[in-house]
């Protein structure tokens, strides 16, 4: 009976628009809600607004991030407002979140943004995204967020775009791809090695994916250590643990 009536009140509740005050100094953040999941995304930050208004203080009115993980612009959307005269790169390979990600772009009149409709690793190639869609957990490049149902996507790496010059170089990079971070780290080794590496990362890693990804948290750590970067910042939530590292 609950879950009946659960579902003929949130007929009338969605869709909606949401509108957040104050994130970026002088405008407002608006977003398309369309079910229970993205309330929580969009209305909520997933509970992670602390580390997005971070995130936000650390952005300049120039710079180029790129949103590895951009699932329907929770993070996206007030950066691309915040650096306004930069880039946002987002890249997400869901085709449903494509759609909510560029809607929300569209519903903020927000030019200075680049969808890139793949996922990120260690190695170009082709590989299974499990994935339910929008109204889902996230998706991600091993079952571990209990989705069954899968779609091909195609890999690439940070570095690769980079040398074909379909991207531009990152000032900062954020991370959150359910478990695969280290894939992305290492397709982008040259980029860290480099002179021109991103002045800092910010990482939403998930320890109890890391094991099907045949890494952990220790090898993460060291992995960014021996790139120069060292751990300005580090919190817990729930399972996932979220820090920041700059260029040391």
């Amino acid at each position: 009976m609950k879950k009946t009536l659960k579902k003929i009140l949130n007929r009338f509740r969605y869709p909606y628009i949401c509108t957040h005050e104050g994130l970026v100094a002088g405008r407002s953040i608006r977003f398309h809600v369309n079910n229970p999941v993205e309330m929580f995304r969009l209305q909520k930050f997933g509970g992670e607004k602390d580390q997005l208004e971070a995130l936000l203080a650390l952005l300049r009115n120039d710079d180029v991030l790129y949103d590895i993980g951009a699932s329907v612009g929770a993070w996206s959307i007030p950066a691309a407002a915040k650096a306004s005269a930069g880039r946002v790169i987002s890249f997400e390979p869901d085709p449903e979140n494509q759609q909510r990600l560029r809607a929300n772009y569209e519903l903020n009149g927000l030019t200075n943004h680049q969808i890139m409709p793949i996922a990120l690793g260690d190695k170009p190639g082709e590989l299974e995204l499990f994935t339910a869609g929008a109204y889902a957990a996230s998706p991600s490049l091993k079952p571990v967020n209990k989705i069954a149902s899968s779609i091909k996507v195609k890999i690439e790496t940070v570095d690769d775009l980079i040398a074909r010059h379909e991207i531009p170089l990152p000032t900062i990079v954020k991370i959150d791809i359910e478990g695969a971070e280290m894939m992305a780290l290492q397709g982008m080794a040259k980029l860290l090695h480099s002179n021109q590496k991103p002045r800092a990362l910010v990482l939403e890693l998930h320890p109890l994916f890391l094991p099907a990804f045949d890494t952990n948290l220790t090898a993460i750590f060291q992995f960014l250590i021996e790139n120069g970067y060292q751990i300005a910042e580090l919190a817990s939530r729930e399972d996932q643990v979220i820090c920041t590292w700059v260029n040391g």
